[in-house]
This record gives structure tokens, C-alpha cells and sequence, in this order.
């Protein structure tokens, strides 16, 4: 096995370690967008849809037919779907969203959700909800620990693995330990 030489080795990873990864740049940014819009999501808010709240006074004791007419003539694209009555308040099922009218008030509360279609499909992806998408996930994760691996013995000298590189490498595996006992 001639072929099987130090310096051959070293080639074959530098190509493949090139040419993967261009390969999964599209992937990589996906999951890093997704990652950065989950870190910083609000608590129980869903980021891949915009909520939009109305609060509004509106005629005093209104019927549920009542309720209904003033729906469709003021809010007219979003359907009022059902109405439960709940103590002094109605609650609303709206298509689209939820909310509640007090009839001895007259206060009308409620929130409609429009969904953003980039933040929803790559969160899709992000969470592998997507159908068929696991095949593809599961080569992405294998070529980043290839990638991870392969670019530990590219470098030589005094910035390779058992020089330099190695105080990076447990660096980074202490900065993982740390926040898991944080």
C-alpha cells in the first residue's frame, strides 16, 4: 500500500475536508441562523410567527350573533370561529389566534399570529421536523464531526494538534464542562 502515506493522508484530508465543507456552508448557515433566532426566543413565543395584540371597548353586552356581526364587519379576513361562553367573559377561537370579550366592559382582547415563512421552515428543519429530512441531518452531524476530526491533523509545526492545538482542544472541551455544572 504505497499509496497509504503520511503525506498522501494529510493530501486527501485537506481535499475532502475542503470540498465537504463548501458542501454543507448552506446546511451550516441554516442551523446557525435557526440556533441564534432559538436562543433568543421569548419565553412562550414561538419566533417563527409574529403575534399582533388588539385591545379594543366595544358596545357593552353584546350577544354571541352580536359579537359574531361586529367581528366580521370590523375584522373581517380572520373568521370568528367559535365562542365559549367562560364566567363574565366570552372566550374567542379565532382562525389564526385567541382572545376574550368581557360584555359587562365591553373590552375585546385578542391576539392573531402571522407566520413568518423563513423562521418557520428553518426552524422546521433545526427541530427535524420536516418530512424526510433525518437522512440529510444525520450527514450534516457526520460531516461536522469529520470536519471537526480531519481539521485537528491538517495543521503541522508548532500550531499542530500535539503542539499548540492541543491546549485549544481541552480548552474547548472545559468550556463545555463548565456550563453543564453551571
Amino acid at each position: 500500500m504505497k499509496w497509504l502515506t503520511k503525506q498522501n493522508i494529510r493530501k486527501w484530508l485537506r481535499i475532502i475536508h475542503r470540498d465537504l465543507g463548501y458542501f454543507v456552508v448552506g446546511i451550516t448557515l441554516v442551523y446557525a441562523i435557526s440556533g441564534i433566532i432559538l436562543n433568543h426566543k421569548k419565553p412562550q413565543q414561538d419566533p417563527a410567527y409574529k403575534t399582533i395584540r388588539y385591545d379594543e371597548t366595544v358596545t357593552k353586552n353584546m350577544s354571541i350573533t352580536e359579537l359574531q356581526g361586529y367581528f366580521t364587519a370590523e375584522h373581517s379576513p380572520h373568521k370568528l370561529n367559535r365562542v365559549l361562553p367562560n364566567n363574565k367573559r366570552y372566550q374567542l377561537f379565532i382562525s389564526g389566534g385567541i382572545g376574550s370579550y368581557e360584555p359587562e366592559t365591553g373590552n375585546l382582547q385578542f391576539e392573531l399570529y402571522k407566520k413568518k415563512p423563513f423562521v418557520f421552515f428553518i426552524n422546521k428543519l433545526h427541530y427535524n421536523q420536516k418530512k424526510h429530512w433525518t437522512a440529510p441531518a444525520d450527514f450534516y452531524a457526520g460531516a461536522l464531526i469529520f470536519l471537526a476530526i480531519s481539521g485537528l491533523f491538517m495543521v503541522r509545526g508548532k500550531n499542530s494538534l500535539l503542539q499548540r492545538g492541543k491546549w485549544y482542544v481541552i480548552a474547548g472541551f472545559l468550556a463545555v464542562l463548565i456550563f453543564l455544572w453551571i
